[in-house]
């Protein structure tokens, strides 16, 4: 009996984060001014797959039937008869039962029902994106700390230099250059590549190597970072963007979180490292990156999985936290953390308490999937 409850609990919160996901992924289906389909006399048409605001032939009324979304309005439309917080249950002027605005407008007339809709779109991108960067700084990073630690990595003159230049261009890049921009992303990117080439073809050059305190160097690094408070750290990166964009928020976010990352991923390699089975590998005359891809990756799987979820979670959370004070996402955009901000300038129930259950229930059942899952 009490295993067939708990089935039923796990079946229900999967059933409400893939709800979550899919809901995002069909929100021209489900919030938009446009048709869905379209029968017309000269063919079926899909008008929410064209740029215009209006099909052409929707609007000469030649079609028979037209399939609409649930909500008649994007998050970004403004409806002027229906502004200044107009409540779900108030009167409201609308063409037809259809145009109703099923959870109210916020002061200039915008749907609140499409914008918990493309607000949780945003959260969601933000929070995966800002998780993948946060694992591809931490994971390799822990990785190399744990098993390589102070007695195994030995550099020669050249490898030294071209690391130091390295750090040093890290450091004019996050204060010189706009970070919080696609281009000089891509910049970064291609220069990081190019550095990590040159580095293992410097390698290979025969001078002097010397032992590389990678363990001591890197923990101190971590150290460094935990040192620091979160919220000034925050304001800092917040102080070099020149214009609030997506991509800054992500960046920041993952900034935030990859120090933590890369102590538990440190932990635990640390930990696989001395298993007989890595041992064995060793004593057979396998190289370290055949021992890091056969045998520590797939040792921290299980550890990658939760700490990706939990820091999914944590970055909707930061996102929302951003956009409440007013630090996050660009004025143009929607979220959940916006509204909720709203709602503190005037007395809107809705405004905060719809976002605020859609918060709160997502972060719920993201850490009960995760609890489910790995821990049941």
């Amino acid at each position: 009996m009490i295993e067939r409850e708990v089935h039923s609990r796990n079946k229900l919160i999967k059933i409400i984060v893939l709800l979550f996901i899919f809901g995002v992924i069909l929100v021209p289906f489900l919030a938009n001014d446009k048709a869905i389909l379209c029968f017309c006399p000269d063919g079926i048409s899909m008008p929410v797959f064209q740029k215009s605001s209006v099909d052409r032939r929707q609007a000469d009324q030649k079609c028979s039937f037209c399939v609409f979304p649930p909500i008649r309005y994007t998050a970004y439309q403004i409806d002027l008869e229906n502004s200044g917080y107009t409540g779900p249950f108030d009167a409201q002027k609308i063409p037809s039962i259809y145009h109703r605005h099923w959870l109210g407008t916020d002061k200039i007339g915008r749907d609140v029902a499409a914008g918990l809709l493309y607000g949780a779109r945003n959260s969601l991108l933000t929070g995966f994106l800002s998780m993948i960067l946060g694992l591809l700084l931490g994971v390799p990073t822990g990785m190399i700390l744990g098993y390589f630690q102070d007695n195994t990595t030995r550099w020669n003159v050249l490898q030294i230099f071209s690391f130091l230049i390295f750090v040093f261009f890290i450091i004019f890049y996050a204060v010189y250059l706009p970070w919080g921009e696609w281009n000089s992303l891509l910049l970064f990117i291609t220069l990081t590549v190019i550095y990590i080439v040159s580095f293992r073809f410097l390698a290979k050059l025969k001078l002097k190597k010397y032992y590389i305190p990678v363990d001591l160097l890197g923990y101190r690094l971590l150290e460094w970072r935990k040192s620091i408070p979160a919220l000034f750290l925050l304001l800092a990166l917040l102080s070099l963007i020149s214009k609030p964009s997506v991509l800054s928020v992500i960046i920041i976010i993952g900034l935030l979180a990859w120090a933590d990352i890369a102590r538990m991923i440190r932990a635990e390699t640390l930990s696989i490292k001395t298993r007989p089975y890595v041992l064995s590998g060793i004593a057979m005359g396998m190289n370290h990156q055949q021992i890091l891809k056969k045998y520590i990756l797939p040792g921290l799987s299980d550890t990658i999985l939760v700490i990706a979820v939990y820091m999914f979670a944590g970055a909707i959370l930061t996102e929302s936290t951003l956009s409440f004070l007013g630090l996050g996402l660009p004025a143009d955009e929607v979220s959940w953390g916006k509204m909720l901000s709203e709602s503190r300038q005037a007395r809107a129930w809705w405004m905060a308490v719809f976002p605020g259950l859609c918060l709160v229930s997502l972060l719920y059942y993201l850490n009960r999937f995760t609890n489910q899952k790995f821990y049941s």
